[in-house]
C-alpha cells in the first residue's frame, strides 16, 4: 500500500496506577487505650490490604490488556479522522500518531507496518458500519404497524444521513485509493463482500415489511446507490434542496414497488 512515513510527536504518558496506602505512624500513650489502639490498627491494616489488592489488580494483565485495547481504538479512530480531513493520499503513519496522541513506539507496537493499521482500519470500518446501519434504522419499521408513506421516507433520511457519516466518508476515501493499489484493493474486495452480505442480512431484519418481497434487494440497492451517490457529489450547488428532491422521489418509488408487491 502506498502510504508515506515520518515520525510522529511523542505525546501522552502511560496511565498512573492508584497510589499505595499509606500506614498509619502515630502513637498514642495510656494503658487504658491500648485495646482501642490495636482494633484500630487491624482496621487500618485491613484497609490498606485491600487498596493494595486493587492496585496490583487494576496494574496486572487485566489493566493493561484494557489500557492496550484503548490505545489501539484511539490509532483506529485517529486514522478515521485523517482520512476525512487530510485524504488518503495524504495520510501517513506519523500524522496518525499524532492525532492519536500516542509514540512512535506505541505506533509500532500495535501496528508494526503501514499495510498493517490500514487492513485494521477495513475492518475496524467494517463493523461500525453495519453497527451505524443498524442503529439509525431501527425502529423505522414496525412489524404490529402498518408501513406509510412517512415511515418509507424516515428510512430514506436515514440513509441520506448514514452516507453522510466520517465513517462513510472515509470508506470512500479507501476505496478509491484501492483502484490503482492492487494490495489495498485485494484487502477491500474480500471486505466488501462480506460487507454486502452482512448489510443484507441487516436490512431484512430492520425492515420486516420488506424481507419477503422478492425486489427486496432492487430496492436496497435504489436507496443506497442513490445516497452515495449523491454524498460523493458533494460540491453541487444547492446540495440540500437537491437531496431533498431525489429523497422524495426515491421514497415515492418505494411506495410503489411496496404497494404493488405487497397486494
Amino acid at each position: 500500500m502506498h502510504m508515506n512515513d515520518g515520525t510522529p510527536t511523542d505525546v501522552g504518558a502511560d496511565a498512573v496506577s492508584p497510589a499505595e496506602a499509606r500506614a498509619e505512624s502515630g502513637i498514642t500513650a495510656g494503658g487504658n487505650r491500648a485495646g482501642s489502639r490495636r482494633k484500630m490498627s487491624a482496621a487500618k491494616a485491613k484497609s490498606a490490604a485491600k487498596k493494595s489488592g486493587a492496585t496490583r489488580q487494576r496494574s496486572g494483565d487485566g489493566w493493561q490488556a484494557e489500557k492496550s485495547a484503548m490505545t489501539r481504538t484511539a490509532i483506529l479512530e485517529s486514522a478515521i479522522r485523517c482520512f476525512v480531513d487530510m485524504g488518503y493520499a495524504r495520510t501517513t503513519t506519523a500524522l496518525i500518531a499524532s492525532e492519536a496522541g500516542v509514540s512512535r513506539g506505541a505506533m509500532m507496537h500495535h501496528f508494526p507496518s503501514r499495510s498493517a493499521v490500514i487492513k485494521a482500519v477495513v475492518a475496524y470500518l467494517h463493523e461500525q458500519r453495519l453497527k451505524e446501519y443498524r442503529g439509525l434504522m431501527t425502529n423505522i419499521d414496525q412489524p404490529d404497524q402498518m408501513l406509510t408513506r412517512v415511515g418509507i421516507r424516515k428510512s430514506v433520511e436515514a440513509a441520506w444521513h448514514y452516507v453522510n457519516l466520517p465513517s462513510f466518508v472515509a470508506y470512500q476515501e479507501l476505496l478509491a485509493a484501492a483502484r490503482t493499489d492492487a494490495e489495498l484493493g485485494d484487502v477491500m474486495g474480500e471486505v466488501e463482500r462480506d460487507f454486502e452480505r452482512e448489510f443484507l442480512r441487516t436490512v431484512k431484519s430492520v425492515f420486516p415489511h420488506w424481507k419477503r418481497l422478492k425486489s427486496l434487494q432492487a430496492a436496497h440497492d435504489l436507496v443506497q446507490f442513490t445516497m452515495a451517490g449523491m454524498a460523493i457529489s458533494h460540491r453541487s450547488s444547492n446540495r440540500k434542496k437537491r437531496a431533498s428532491r431525489v429523497i422524495d422521489l426515491v421514497t415515492d418509488q418505494l411506495a410503489t414497488i411496496y404497494e404493488v408487491e405487497h397486494d
